[in-house]
């Protein structure tokens, strides 16, 4: 089953090209593999959120509720 949750790449792909939303959504297959200077980007920007935890260790805790109810608003 697709993952159906809306990230922060799907958003922005979403404004980039509705049509790439939906494929990114429903046919993640139908994605193309990323260049190596995108695929650098990616990379840097998963060091940076590794650095930004630990930073921030408890900063998941603050938003969990959140995301709960989220969840849970979703779910009905």
């Amino acid at each position: 089953m697709p993952d159906k949750w809306l990230s922060k790449s799907k958003y922005l792909n979403g404004l980039q090209c509705p049509k790439l939303l939906w494929i990114a959504v429903n046919e993640p297959e139908g994605m193309p593999e990323p260049d190596a200077a995108t695929q650098q980007i990616f990379d840097q920007g998963h060091k940076v959120g590794i650095f930004a935890k630990k930073l921030f260790p408890r900063a998941d805790e603050r938003f969990r509720p959140i995301c709960l109810m989220v969840r849970q608003t979703v779910a009905r």
